[in-house]
């Protein structure tokens, strides 16, 4: 084979890997009665790596379908839907609709996690006076983790990783953001780690 042609089959093979991907988030999307649009549009620039885009980094795509929203809005309104505050669970929104959100293996928690790392009982998310939401772990077997750090209890950030034994999902709320700009010592201060 020449250089052009193993070229051209590559380009080709990727090209249907990525339209691929972007029909089966569609399709994901879709099974979980959610608008699959926005999903495809976040993950489409990330072409062959659309996938794991979507499942690793939900938060990346979620900014991205936003900045795509915003770039094609035609109305010429400022004015867009905020989202609200949600737990991603393996590339899925659990929103955070309810004051408190009990999370753990049995089958009377809020939100189910069946994993054997993840305790009967392992943490709760509370809605505080302040409207931010609050981590707390229910002295679990294996901890509670944000972005890696053992916590007891937290307020939580827009695109934090929450790991609850070996089980990791993410924090998202926009309405959060503007706290990234707070330097590492205050974040630290606002934070009681676990002992």
């Amino acid at each position: 084979m020449h250089g052009h042609t193993l070229l051209n089959v590559i380009v080709v093979l990727g090209f249907l890997v990525w339209l691929g991907e972007l029909v089966w988030l569609a399709r994901e999307a879709t099974r979980a009665e959610e608008d699959w649009l926005p999903t495809v549009s976040g993950a489409a620039l990330f072409f062959v790596l659309a996938a794991p885009a979507a499942i690793y980094a939900p938060d990346l795509v979620d900014r991205l379908s936003d900045f795509w929203a915003r770039v094609t809005d035609v109305s010429g309104g400022g004015s867009h839907e905020v989202t609200s505050p949600r737990l991603m669970v393996g590339g899925k929104p659990f929103p955070l609709t309810e004051q408190r959100v009990r999370i753990g293996r049995y089958p009377n928690n809020d939100l189910v996690l069946d994993h054997p790392t993840v305790s009967a009982y392992h943490a709760e998310v509370t809605l505080r006076p302040d409207g931010r939401h609050e981590l707390v772990d229910r002295e679990s077997r294996n901890g509670t983790r944000i972005n890696g750090t053992p916590i007891r209890s937290a307020v939580l950030r827009d695109g934090d990783q929450i790991t609850l034994g070996a089980l990791s999902l993410h924090y998202l709320n926009r309405s959060t953001s503007s706290e990234r700009g707070l330097d590492t010592e205050s974040l630290a201060a606002s934070r009681r780690r676990a002992g």
